[in-house]
């Protein structure tokens, strides 16, 4: 009868390793375990990068366009800013009551009277009676 004690602990067989390997020191740039894991890494990466740079140039361009006419917005702003300041510094000066009345003699030939020239009718006498 086989008697299994399963206290005991129990060790995988495993491939049997010369000393010299074990005794052999590693260097710290070692890149001959990573070459075959790197080639792979190096034909994915010659793939998408052309890719990755075509769309960083897209999107660069596309940021200094938007850049640039921010800048034209903001310039043309500024300058209808002063022209509306212009345009209201003028109506002020087109509502000043000088102004108006020097427009009302120059183009309909209305003057602003003087006292004596205006009276008050008189019904019960039926003459004018000026100030």
């Amino acid at each position: 009868m086989n008697y299994n004690n399963s206290t005991e602990a129990y060790l995988r067989s495993a491939a049997k390793i010369g000393i010299r390997q074990h005794g052999r020191s590693r260097e710290l740039f070692d890149l001959s375990g990573w070459l075959p894991l790197w080639k792979p890494v190096a034909k994915i990466l010659l793939l998408i990068l052309p890719v990755v740079l075509c769309i960083h140039m897209f999107v660069v361009s596309a940021i200094t366009s938007v850049d640039l006419s921010i800048v034209n917005v903001g310039d043309q702003r500024h300058e209808l800013m002063d022209k509306n300041i212009a345009l209201l510094a003028s109506k002020a000066r087109l509502w000043s009551p000088a102004s108006m009345e020097q427009l009302a003699a120059e183009k309909l030939a209305l003057y602003s009277s003087s006292e004596d020239q205006v009276g008050r009718f008189n019904r019960r006498t039926g003459t004018f009676i000026y100030p």
